[in-house]
């Protein structure tokens, strides 16, 4: 049980190349396979704010410092990366501008990982 439980940690905390690797074709391949209706209605719209911020911070979005009255980055970027995905590029671009250098950016260490999981194999 603690391999098991090991792995998943190692996933969940992108740990490795191969966490990095699967988590980042997961992301890409639900955000391609889901209709972008289906995440355009979703319960909440902003996963940074609702999921990663709450975790970060104790179930309290931070009000002060660089958040103070601004708007989050990443406000829109799931369903941006949804529609650049299906292929719609001014969608993409309404709901955040910043869509192509996040998709680019995360091909590119998608790819980075990908190059070190082979030199780790050929190490063995």
């Amino acid at each position: 049980m603690g391999k098991v439980k090991q792995a998943l940690l190692d996933i969940i905390s992108f740990g490795s190349p191969q966490a990095i690797v699967f988590n980042l074709s997961v992301i890409l391949v639900a955000l391609a396979a889901l209709p972008t209706a289906l995440i355009q209605y979703s319960p909440f719209k902003c996963v940074f704010k609702h999921v990663i911020l709450p975790l970060v911070y104790r179930g309290n979005c931070p009000t002060a410092g660089i958040f103070a009255g601004c708007e989050c980055p990443a406000c829109g970027l799931t369903r941006a990366m949804s529609r650049l995905l299906h292929g719609d590029i001014t969608g993409a671009l309404a709901y955040n501008r910043l869509v192509g250098i996040v998709l680019v950016v995360m091909i590119a260490v998608l790819a980075v990982n990908v190059v070190k999981m082979v030199r780790m194999q050929r190490k063995q």
